[in-house]
């Protein structure tokens, strides 16, 4: 168990490893030393040097050579032949190169000790290798039968397989590598991109606090307003009460003058005279009570009421300033693909409009281009977050979110909607809307009173969502599909009809 544990431990790190894979010297590493080792050779060196015993670091002689050259020294192998058993020095090893005797003798760096390439049992130059049981055999290993029925091939023809497998994967290393400085390059800019990105935010928030700050002043002002005008409405009613009281009594203090006059009178005729003629009025306006005002109080009710008024328009304001600010915020770069553009649809210079139009333009055939259904996609991807796009549509169109391998060729499947992989709303030549996916037609009963239609993609949640922008920036539901994202994204626009001027532009929000 000791020698076990001492033989899966690496010498290098001392980590252990489940399997032993003995390099040609006997010596076992764990993969990761194994990399290492090999990729610190440098361009200097173009063979593995094992890192415990160096075996491969020497300098070997040449077994063809005098044992004294010139100057005294031996010249160096450049290669041994492990049929031969024997190094040579580039002059020597010529005639391995050039006859065809010595075609099928097996060639290796210069060893030094040839023994590690010897069947321990046999004493022979191990020159097979079994892939069943993971050793190097030699000739009379396999006279023996001990691998039979094993898979045992030739150590040139195992250098030729695994030469064939690591050039699959030392060009997949390589795509690796290209995609790393792609992606590299891609965020290059990311800095600069940021803080522009920043400072658009960053002034979009201003704006955005501007224009609170105006409703928070106009509700303020419209509140004060309220209070003011009811105070004024209670102290102009007082006041008219206040009048009829002074009325009253200004005809009161008439009275009692008249009546104290009466009482100085001496001429029994004029007093029966006067209670005859007047008494009765007189009496009347006696008995009738003073004016007493009601008491003064607000009406909280209906204060209460204008405030809530006011209030709910400073909201609906508010919440117009949000969803202006959300739509900017949310709102991602779109430009059109001219490489997938069908061609009867024509792209304008800033590639943010298309038309449809009547004749084929001249186009350059490309594997990504609509063959059939008059078609374009846009240039960007999402694979994640939520974005926002507002776009100006026209005639009879196709408004869609769809995964980039969409169908390109032919007819059958690859119009929007028309497949498993894209989700669209359509506009027909009668203005009644339709919702696709997946060969299914969704019958919308709303009909758009304006041409601007905006898409919403939360790409985490699978939501895509189409509405319609009113004038004042409101968005009116049209349609929204609820899916699970496999793959990124993209827009696309279909327009079927030239007579109809199907358009399509892009709006900056």
């Amino acid at each position: 168990m000791a020698s076990l544990e001492e033989e899966l431990t690496c010498t290098v790190c001392r980590d252990s490893f489940s399997q032993t894979h003995p390099l040609p010297c006997g010596h076992s590493f764990c993969p990761a030393c194994i990399r290492e080792a090999w990729s610190n050779q440098g361009d200097c060196k173009s063979r593995f040097t094992c890192p415990q015993c160096q075996e491969e670091r020497g300098e070997v002689p040449c077994d063809s050579c005098p044992p004294q050259a010139e100057e005294g020294q031996p010249s160096l192998a450049v290669k041994t032949c492990l049929k031969c058993e024997a190094s040579f020095c580039a002059e020597h090893l010529q005639p391995h190169l050039e006859r065809p005797a010595f075609s099928n003798h097996l060639l290796v760096d210069p060893l030094g000790d040839i023994s590690q390439r010897r069947c321990q049992t046999h004493e022979e130059i191990l020159r097979y290798y079994c892939a069943d049981e993971r050793v190097y055999v030699c000739g009379d290993c396999l006279l023996d039968g001990g691998h039979a029925e094993h898979k045992v091939k030739a150590l040139r023809q195992v250098e030729e397989d695994l030469k064939v497998i690591l050039q699959t994967l030392l060009r997949k290393a390589e795509e690796k590598l290209k995609d790393g400085e792609r992606i590299l390059k891609e965020h290059d800019n990311i800095d600069s991109l940021m803080a522009d990105s920043l400072k658009q935010d960053d002034t979009q928030v201003g704006r955005l606090g501007s224009d609170l700050q105006v409703q928070v002043k106009k509700l303020v002002v419209a509140l004060r307003e309220i209070t003011i005008r009811e105070r004024q409405q209670v102290i102009e009613r007082v006041h008219e009460d206040c009048s009829k009281v002074r009325e009253e009594m200004s005809q009161m203090l008439s009275i009692q003058h008249y009546l104290a006059s009466l009482l100085a009178e001496t001429d029994p005729f004029l007093l029966i005279w006067v209670r005859l003629s007047a008494g009765q009025t007189l009496c009347s306006d006696l008995n009738n009570p003073l004016f007493i005002p009601d008491t003064v109080s607000l009406d909280r009710k209906h204060i209460l009421e204008d405030i809530e008024s006011k209030y709910r328009e400073f909201i609906t304001a508010t919440l117009r300033c949000l969803s202006e600010l959300k739509r900017e915020l949310l709102t991602s770069p779109l430009t059109l693909d001219t490489n997938t553009a069908h061609p009867l649809l024509s792209i304008s210079d800033d590639f943010r409009l298309v038309t449809r139009v009547k004749t084929r333009l001249p186009c350059a055939a490309h594997p990504e281009r609509f063959d059939h259904w008059p078609q374009v996609l846009a240039i960007q991807t999402i694979s994640s977050g939520t974005h926002y796009w507002e776009v100006d549509a026209e005639g009879f169109w196709d408004i869609a979110v769809c995964y980039r391998n969409i169908g390109r060729k032919g007819k059958e499947g690859n119009a929007f909607g028309n497949n498993k992989v894209s989700w669209s709303v359509t506009q027909q030549h009668d203005k009644k809307l339709a919702a696709w996916h997946n060969r299914r037609k969704t019958r919308l009963t709303y009909q758009m009173t304006g041409t601007r239609v905006a898409v919403a993609v939360d790409y985490g949640a699978g939501n895509i969502t189409f509405s319609e922008v009113g004038p004042s920036g409101n968005l009116t539901h049209l349609h929204t599909f609820s899916t699970t994202f496999t793959q990124p994204v993209c827009l696309g626009f279909g327009l079927y009809k030239a007579e109809l001027n199907s358009r399509i532009s892009i709006v900056t929000v």
